[in-house]
């Protein structure tokens, strides 16, 4: 299976063992998968040894794939290559990390993207920036 395939199947299994209705109208859903997303992106281009523009093409494709918005997308692009990562998004990306190790073993998901929506599950927590 290619990277971009890997990383849509990926998207899609822990995206389906959210146990809440996902709304991707709600920044708040879309704020914990996109950061989720992240880092399940970055450990697989770490491990395969990529460079960050190729993280990008695949952070943006898959991203797409769920049906984020281009705006959402380029603003988690920015805050991390401005270095501006916060404690929560910390928190996310690395969920969306150690989660994608256990892919291979587990490809019917880990159930960590649905963790991330239980930990982080008052919308007034996280703020549009």
């Amino acid at each position: 299976m290619k990277i971009l395939d890997t990383l849509k199947k990926w998207s899609d299994v822990e995206i389906k063992l959210v146990e809440k209705a996902i709304d991707l109208s709600e920044y708040h859903d879309r704020w914990i998968i996109r950061w989720y997303i992240f880092g399940s992106c970055d450990i697989c281009c770490q491990a395969m040894g990529l460079k960050d523009k190729d993280f990008q093409y695949f952070y943006r494709e898959t991203l797409k794939h769920i049906g984020i918005p281009n705006k959402d997308i380029e603003e988690s692009i920015a805050v991390w290559m401005l270095d501006k990562i916060d404690k929560d998004e910390l928190f996310v990306i690395n969920e969306g990390a150690v989660n994608f190790r256990e892919f291979k073993n587990k490809p019917d998901g880990v159930g960590g993207l649905n963790f991330c929506f239980l930990k982080l599950k008052k919308e007034g927590e996280i703020e549009e920036k």
